[in-house]
């Protein structure tokens, strides 16, 4: 059988134990219970995990582009400028390269 020209495979994250999707609204209840419970995640909700993801994904080495695709963004610049977050350990190294630049290593 031939794959249709548009095509593109899904793959989610929250599946229930049947292979069900999870529904974005049971997401958000388990969340907000587990964050009332939890000391410093008062206001966490489940759609900052997007922010995590990409941030980590993008501190490792993944492309841009891929980041994009697996977050399913139709621009790289939403991917970047809002899901994007420098961290600690990236900031680290990107000093670390000007210092190999300037000859201070």
């Amino acid at each position: 059988e031939e794959v249709p020209a548009d095509y593109k495979e899904i793959s989610f994250v929250c599946l229930r134990p049947d292979g069900c999707l999870e529904l974005p609204t049971t997401l958000g209840t388990v969340c907000r219970k587990v964050a009332k419970t939890l000391e410093g995640f008062e206001g966490f909700h489940f759609h900052q995990l997007r922010h995590t993801y990409a941030s980590n994904l993008l501190a490792n080495g993944a492309a841009p582009k891929d980041v994009q695709e697996l977050l399913g963004h139709s621009d790289v610049s939403t991917t970047m400028n809002v899901y994007a977050h420098s961290t600690r350990d990236a900031k680290r190294k990107s000093v670390r390269l000007l210092d190999k630049v300037v000859g201070n290593d």
